[in-house]
């Protein structure tokens, strides 16, 4: 169900549109009727979002249920009163009541909603102020022509109706199903490429491991044994990395949440960023003048922004440039990030690090969170950076945002205050 609050003008046009149309045909009529209609119908339309809004994101069938009945007030609240203007002999009163049934109808079909007790609901609404309006109108009209001419038309109307509703209910269905299917055959080829990639890194890593040891046995320099310790060593902590990796981006590692300055983590980057960013790239940090707390693991959250620097110093030629900065974002409405995830409205602290390198390739951008996804070379990388930071930003309830041009890349890391 579509209530589509997020769209001002369908809200501007219910909370303000009927509200002036009621007090115009109030000074019309002379009559508060219409009036009255207008207060009842946005009551009830403030209802549905009051509710809607105290509901979490797993709906219980009774609280769906809850919902779909004040929806249907909501249509009874509106319906009756055109139905009653339809009816009268005035001219003015008639073409009013047609567009206002007229607008109510093509919401109905426009709203789309999937609900077979909402739609018959709507539906045995729509047919009772039909039978109220025929009622009205009947009595006054003596030829049995002009009769069965006005139920039948109006009956194919409410026919159309159901059939448009129903209509579009089958083509959301249907595209649901697809997306499902679609998205289940996506979910398999990222397993299948996440199990090799795995196969692939563990094999270099044991194969690393094992030679070593094996070369330890038959060496005979002490010097030579450490070195061959050491390399083995140093393939396990390779192991560890990648397993943490993994970890993070299937939000499956346990995240030690602690309340810090959101300035920390930049001051904490810049002693790394020293050593390993070359001295012919320009990089520059931007923290807040005011920085607010917030709740994160703050290990994690220093991996991920070093992690987007090191893959914007990659991207970046010599002679360039790259900031991290750091702000602050109200969204008002969701936002939409990687990975087709989307931002509730809040407050944000927004992470940002910016490259003047030549961007990221079309054909490419759709593959970069994708785990194990690379374009460097052999032993280069692991291609799980920026799948890690997707996953840890996803976890703590934020979200990774791209943004690429010809003239250098933007990643925004969004965490809520």
């Amino acid at each position: 169900m579509a209530l589509e609050y997020d769209h001002f003008l369908n809200v501007a046009l219910r909370v303000f549109g009927v509200p002036l149309a009621g007090i115009l045909i109030s000074v019309y009529t002379n009559s508060m009727m219409s009036t009255y209609w207008s207060i009842l119908y946005v009551l009830s339309y403030i209802a549905i979002w009051v509710y809607a809004k105290k509901l979490s994101a797993q709906v219980s069938v009774i609280q769906c249920r809850v919902t779909h009945l004040l929806v249907l007030l909501n249509t009874t609240a509106y319906i009756w009163f055109p139905a009653w203007t339809f009816s009268q002999l005035d001219r003015n009163l008639f073409l009013v009541g047609a567009g206002l049934i007229g607008a109510q109808l093509v919401q109905l079909v426009h709203r789309a909603d999937t609900s077979s007790f909402l739609i018959f609901g709507n539906i045995i609404i729509v047919f009772i102020g039909m039978l109220a309006f025929f009622g009205l109108v009947l009595p006054q009209i003596s030829s049995p022509l002009a009769l069965f001419g006005i139920v039948a038309s109006w009956l194919a109307l409410l026919g159309v109706l159901a059939q448009s509703m129903l209509g579009a209910r089958k083509r959301i269905m249907a595209k649901n199903a697809a997306d499902n299917q679609a998205f289940q055959a996506q979910k398999l080829a990222s397993i299948g490429q996440l199990a090799g990639g795995v196969a692939h890194d563990f094999n270099n890593i044991i194969t690393a491991i094992s030679g070593n040891l094996e070369l330890y046995e038959v060496l005979a320099d002490d010097n030579e044994k450490d070195q061959a310790v050491a390399a083995a060593h140093e393939a396990s902590l390779r192991a560890a990395k990648v397993v943490k990796q993994i970890l993070v981006y299937a939000r499956q590692s346990p995240l030690r949440f602690t309340m810090i300055n959101a300035n920390a983590p930049l001051y904490s980057l810049k002693i790394l960023t020293d050593h390993l960013i070359p001295s012919k790239v320009s990089f520059t940090i931007h923290p807040l003048t005011e920085a607010p707390m917030i709740n994160v693991d703050a290990s994690q959250i220093e991996t991920a922004l070093l992690n987007l620097v090191l893959n914007a110093v990659d991207a970046t030629p010599s002679g360039g440039n790259i900031s991290l900065s750091v702000h602050i974002v109200e969204t008002k409405m969701s936002k939409h990030v990687a990975g087709g995830r989307s931002l509730d409205s809040g407050s944000y602290v927004a992470y940002k690090v910016v490259d003047s390198g030549s961007g990221i390739p079309q054909d490419v951008l759709k593959f970069v969170i994708d785990p194990f996804f690379t374009t460097k070379g052999v032993g280069k990388g692991t291609g799980l950076g920026l799948s890690m930071v997707f996953g840890l930003a996803d976890s703590m309830g934020g979200g990774l945002e791209i943004q690429t041009s010809q003239s250098g890349t933007t990643m925004t890391m969004f965490i809520p205050v």
